[in-house]
């Protein structure tokens, strides 16, 4: 088979290895003991193999290995280690997502309202779904029994996963779980030590109208790789990081970062996070991925946020530009109003990443704004966004519009459906 034996955690379609007491204790409500044991855990199920049963077992596995008969063996697949976990909703070709955002309450959470898309999705190219796990104001979303989330009052339990889960296998659809970071209204004022601070009071700062979860502080990146694990387990696809970054606006002045006791810079804080979290989930089958402002790839310095393009997409199997006309300056580009020039605006911004970033692994796909600001956008603002992406090569993109209102992205895909020869 051309791969070498290995006892190290691995997975298959629907199992998982791992060593993880505290794994067993979350799934399971298992207590563990001293020694170690190799435990395959599939949802509620699990598993131990003592070092007397691997040790049974490789004494049929080691001669049969030496034997005349090891090439037979080998083709065989008889693979102790590989056994299968969380199966994925679609295994898409790497790059070809094309997906609307749901939020969680009022889209993901309401049937009738997931059917539309759902019938949405059948008739057209679409075949993801953006949905919130975590959303804008802190809460999990989804329901989670992780316990400082439940402890910390974040847990609304809008909708099941595991049904939605089911649902979009049934469907075919790739599963892109939104998961909003640093921004928290929640977790800061249940655990103040998580969050950053005012310097005048010493008590959780309000920055852009939330709190905000300091981006330092490590028993923090551990509680969101717990969730993250969670949502691999279960058989999300894809993780998608957004506000994975520090506040941008406000008494920036007046904001104290009290896990930052060594004085590192916010590019340090963003890219270790996503390194921890690269390292912490390597045998989970889960993408990793963040959102980003659209100048985030044109300015080569993190504007004070933490977001330098080059120390994340290392970590990244795609980086999601919100390259929205509507967000940059009026005379960008020298336009008049460069919100009226949506193909120029996007194709630039596209292009400026590739220079940066595009002979890494990392996968460029646009966030297209289907949403209207101080001009109206209609398909063909959308359709002149998709356009800019795909003649750069970019075979994927997602919509956004935070009310769930697509109506023009569905007259722009029908138009795409009959204009196929």
């Amino acid at each position: 088979m051309g791969k070498r034996w290995s006892f190290r955690p691995v997975h298959i379609q629907g199992w998982r290895w791992t060593y993880s007491i505290a794994e067993c204790r979350q799934y399971m409500g298992f207590n563990g003991y001293a020694g170690k044991s190799w435990m395959a855990v599939k949802n509620k199920k699990i598993f131990f193999l003592t070092l007397w049963g691997i040790t049974t077992f490789l004494m049929i596995i080691i001669p049969l290995l030496i034997s005349p008969f090891s090439s037979l063996f080998a083709q065989a697949c008889i693979c102790f280690p590989y056994l299968p976990h969380s199966s994925s909703s679609q295994e898409i070709i790497m790059g070809t997502q094309k997906a609307v955002y749901l939020t969680g309450y009022y889209s993901i959470g309401n049937e009738a309202k997931r059917h539309q898309i759902y019938e949405l999705i059948e008739k057209t190219e679409l075949n993801a779904v953006v949905f919130d796990v975590k959303d804008d104001s802190g809460y999990i979303d989804y329901n989670c029994s992780i316990k400082t989330a439940v402890d910390s009052g974040a847990v609304k339990n809008y909708y099941n996963l595991d049904e939605i889960l089911k649902e979009f296998r049934e469907r075919n659809i790739y599963s892109i779980a939104r998961f909003v970071a640093f921004k928290d209204n929640v977790l800061p004022r249940a655990k103040p030590e998580f969050a950053v601070l005012n310097k005048n009071t010493g008590k959780p700062i309000t920055l852009e109208g939330s709190t905000w979860v300091d981006i330092y502080c490590e028993e923090a990146w551990d509680y969101y790789i717990e969730i993250i694990k969670d949502l691999a387990m279960r058989g999300v696809d894809e993780v998608q990081f957004d506000y994975i970054r520090a506040a941008s606006k406000g008494s920036i002045k007046n904001a104290e970062y009290p896990h930052n006791s060594n004085g590192y810079d916010k590019v340090w804080a963003i890219s270790n996070f996503l390194k921890k979290v690269r390292q912490e989930t390597e045998y989970y089958d889960i993408k990793i991925s963040a959102d980003v402002f659209g100048w985030v790839f044109i300015e080569k310095n993190d504007q004070g946020i933490g977001q330098l393009i080059e120390e994340m997409a290392p970590y990244l199997d795609y980086i999601y530009p919100m390259a929205y006309p509507s967000h940059y300056n009026k005379h960008f580009l020298g336009f008049d109003d460069a919100e009226a020039h949506p193909y120029e605006v996007v194709r630039h911004t596209l292009e400026k990443g590739f220079e940066r970033i595009g002979d890494t692994q990392c996968l460029i796909i646009p966030w297209v704004q289907a949403f209207s600001y101080d001009i109206k956008y209609t398909e063909r603002e959308i359709l002149a966004q998709i356009k800019a992406a795909e003649d750069l090569g970019i075979e994927g993109f997602l919509f956004w519009n935070a009310s769930n209102k697509y109506s023009a992205v569905e007259r722009a895909l029908y138009t795409r459906v009959n204009s196929e020869p």
